[in-house]
């Protein structure tokens, strides 16, 4: 008995020090970085002037601090389940344990030219955590609402396993929808002061992702996966979102100065198709099931079919 503790011991202290080890080494590469960032920062604003590139963003001016965190994926309760079961018209299952399913007995219209508050505030009523859920985008491809989960109160962007998808019929009525949860978030490294969001600019300039006549509309501070560890912790990165021309997005870490392009298409692409798989492997078949797989398997060829055409 004693064994099997001082063997658990063991794998949980090799479990920190591993995400310590990580942490730390990316925060060395940073501080090579941060020189020639500091050092061009001048001539760059400058640049974007040169080059008619204008930020019509409201820029965050209070410096900013922030650290790495580490969250492993949350798993779904029974007690979960019936939470969601015992909602008026409202079918929830789990599957795999994390991932909930939830489908309206009957469809739940959308507000007519409701802002994305009052959409937020539709769709929050049905899951769980609410509070900790931000409404991004309404996907028009896949005719989807996304949710991303927050962690000390900042989104974390593009991740499968902290996210919401609300699938809309033809009618943009809610039919169904997907969530996945983070556990508690932990901070393995040092608090940083972040790059100021005109920094973040100047990091994209730089990288050639801004070209004559582009225009910053928006700039947020949220989480992007940093990268992942075999034991199922994920770390994340304090990063800049910047949406230019208001319709492309990018994100700069705000500690380390990496530029990541997301393809937000192929995510959600990607992440119907994980939903997909998990619920046609899992379980006994139901009615519930079938019409989830019958939707999602619509959508997709939909979506192929148009970008064949």
């Amino acid at each position: 008995m004693q064994w099997k503790q001082i063997k658990v011991l063991f794998i949980l202290c090799f479990l920190v020090l591993d995400i310590y080890l990580l942490v730390m080494f990316f925060q060395k590469q940073q501080d090579a970085e941060d020189l020639g960032i500091a050092e061009s920062l001048t001539s760059t604003v400058e640049d974007l002037e040169d080059e008619n590139i204008k930020i019509e963003a409201d820029l965050p001016q209070q410096q900013l601090e922030e650290s790495f965190i580490s969250v492993k994926q949350k798993n779904f309760t029974k007690e979960d389940e019936k939470v969601l079961d015992d909602k008026t018209n409202l079918e929830a299952v789990r599957i795999k344990d994390n991932l909930m399913i939830g489908r309206f007995e009957e469809p739940v219209s959308l507000q007519e030219n409701g802002s994305d508050d009052v959409i937020a505030e539709q769709v929050k009523s049905f899951i769980l955590s609410p509070e900790s859920y931000t409404f991004w985008d309404w996907n028009k491809e896949l005719n989807v609402l996304v949710f991303f989960q927050q962690k000390n109160d900042r989104p974390i962007y593009f991740n499968q396993s902290g996210i919401v998808l609300v699938f809309l019929n033809d009618e943009n009525e809610m039919i169904f929808f997907t969530q996945t949860m983070l556990g508690e978030p932990q901070s393995p490294g040092d608090t940083n002061s972040l790059i100021k969001p005109k920094q973040a600019i100047n990091v994209l300039f730089t990288n050639n992702m801004l070209v004559s006549g582009d225009v910053v509309t928006d700039v947020s501070i949220g989480f992007y996966t940093r990268y992942p560890l075999d034991s199922g912790v994920k770390v994340f990165a304090p990063t800049w979102a910047i949406t230019v021309n208001e319709e492309e997005n990018f994100y700069v870490t705000a500690i380390e100065n990496r530029v990541f392009s997301s393809d937000e298409q192929q995510f959600l692409e990607n992440a119907a198709r994980s939903i997909f798989n998990k619920v046609r492997t899992t379980g006994e078949e139901t009615e519930l099931k079938e019409f989830v797989l019958n939707h999602i398997n619509q959508k997709l060829t939909e979506v192929n079919r148009s970008e064949t055409e």
